[in-house]
């Protein structure tokens, strides 16, 4: 299953990278489900380590609200060209990704929390970066 598909079994709705409305609600659904991931794993665990309880927070407040440098230089919309498309290709892997991880929570217990969060962490960081970068390409 290619990784747009992988990301639309698991969300259905999913939009896609077509234009600008599209992008910022695929990014959302994207992130919600990240976000409700971890609030499971709040729920589950109980009682943390203070210090993974302030990094599980950050993490959950990140998925609560888009990265505005992601779209801020993003006001171009599909050209059909093949950098384009290959540029929204590395998005979709990306978020694929996420979700993938995201998955995974529901079998993390608090010994494993800290590389989990981590991971997840650094997942994040590259998509963020990965969608400024196409932003930046898009840009007319």
């Amino acid at each position: 299953m290619d990784p747009l598909q992988s990301v639309r079994a698991r969300i259905p709705d999913f939009p896609g990278y077509g234009d600008d409305l599209s992008r910022r609600r695929s990014d959302s659904f994207v992130r919600s489900y990240v976000g409700e991931a971890l609030a499971n794993v709040e729920g589950r665990l109980g009682a943390l380590d203070p210090e993974l309880q302030r990094r599980l927070g950050e993490l959950l407040l990140r998925a609560g609200f888009a990265d505005s440098q992601s779209f801020t230089v993003h006001n171009g919309s599909n050209d059909g060209t093949k950098a384009f498309a290959d540029a929204e290709q590395a998005v979709v892997v990306e978020d694929d990704a996420a979700l993938d991880l995201a998955d995974r929570a529901a079998t993390v217990d608090a010994a494993a929390l800290g590389s989990y969060l981590d991971e997840l962490t650094a997942l994040l960081d590259r998509r963020a970066a990965t969608m400024r970068a196409v932003a930046r390409s898009s840009t007319p």
